[in-house]
């Protein structure tokens, strides 16, 4: 079963992802072994995809059949899952981690406005699990009576994962608790201000509050993104792929001429991570899509390694090399 890494403060994480040859250092890359090897195959060409891919956001099928097709379709690709897991599925996705661990990695999922969101939050450490999801809160995700709940997190240093943006919803003649409005991405902010050891990730770059994600990103190091959902589809719909430089538009040195920008931060595509929101045959059209928007962006090679999976292995304390 996968391990979380040794807690760093957010100084200590900054240094750490300050290069890829850090990056690899930091992940345990075994002695003798090229730090540059991790970051192999990296977009050497239109549709192109490296050899260390970590998906960043996949949901539970809940049943063995969709694991043993995540392992059919996953492992070929030396590809590495992210499953969010309600408590119903949480022995199902035990065994699937220790029969299959260079595939998945376990997040738990809760329900903020559960009386028994904490003691869930408990039952997936304790088993293990090294992130939580959260989703459609009746209260801003911000509010202080969600707090408690990322203490915990920030505590057992769970990575958390949080969706941003539009959420989408059946048609239907029953009133729904929940709205997109509760989950801006700016609520983020005050989440990364409130508990600096937490690592923080939003769900499709709060779609369609992209330039809100983004700039709660730049002030934030330990804050990233995926851009899962409509997004790409969307902009490849209308021609706009290189659209996301205007929005990811900083660099890590952008502070010694701009006094508004965070000294010692991480670039904008930095805080962007893969991640694919789909069952097992979205993995192949997701990489497709992420490399057309590297491209389009002239993502810089140095960084797209970490997008596709340096970041989130690091995080998670992940060995590349060794899984």
């Amino acid at each position: 079963m996968i391990g979380i890494s040794n807690p760093i403060d957010r100084r200590q994480f900054l240094g750490a992802g300050a290069t890829l040859s850090v990056a690899a250092s930091a992940l345990g890359v075994l002695p003798g072994v090229p730090a540059a090897r991790a970051a192999q195959g990296t977009a050497t060409g239109p549709g192109k995809a490296p050899s260390f891919i970590l998906d960043s956001h996949v949901h539970c099928g809940g049943t063995a059949a969709w694991v043993q097709e995540m392992v059919r379709t996953y492992r070929p690709r030396h590809a590495m899952a992210c499953i969010l897991t309600w408590r119903k599925d949480l022995e199902l996705m035990k065994k699937a981690i220790a029969e299959h661990p260079d595939v998945f990695i376990g997040y738990g999922r809760v329900d903020l406005d559960d009386v028994k969101a904490v003691r869930d939050v408990e039952a997936f450490r304790k088993n293990g699990f090294v992130g939580m999801k959260f989703h459609s809160p009746q209260k801003d995700y911000d509010d202080p009576g969600y707090f408690q709940v990322y203490r915990l997190c920030e505590e057992y240093r769970m990575h958390m994962l949080f969706h941003t943006g539009i959420s989408s919803h059946s048609i239907s003649n029953e009133p729904q608790w929940g709205s997109s409005a509760r989950m801006r991405p700016m609520s983020l902010d005050t989440i990364c201000r409130q508990f600096p050891r937490a690592t923080v990730q939003g769900a499709h770059l709060g779609n369609p509050w992209y330039e809100e994600a983004a700039e709660a990103a730049r002030w934030n190091p330990t804050l990233f993104f995926d851009v899962t959902g409509s997004t790409l589809l969307k902009l490849i719909k209308i021609g706009r792929l290189d659209r996301m430089k205007e929005i990811l538009w900083w660099a890590s040195n952008e502070a010694q001429d701009n006094p508004h920008t965070l000294k010692g931060g991480p670039g904008a595509w930095e805080h962007i991570v893969f991640g694919t929101d789909e069952g097992p045959s979205g993995l192949a059209p997701n990489i497709e899509r992420f490399q057309k928007m590297l491209d389009a962006n002239q993502v810089p090679e140095e960084a797209r390694a970490k997008m596709w999976g340096l970041t989130i292995a690091k995080i998670l304390g992940i060995d590349p090399n060794r899984r």
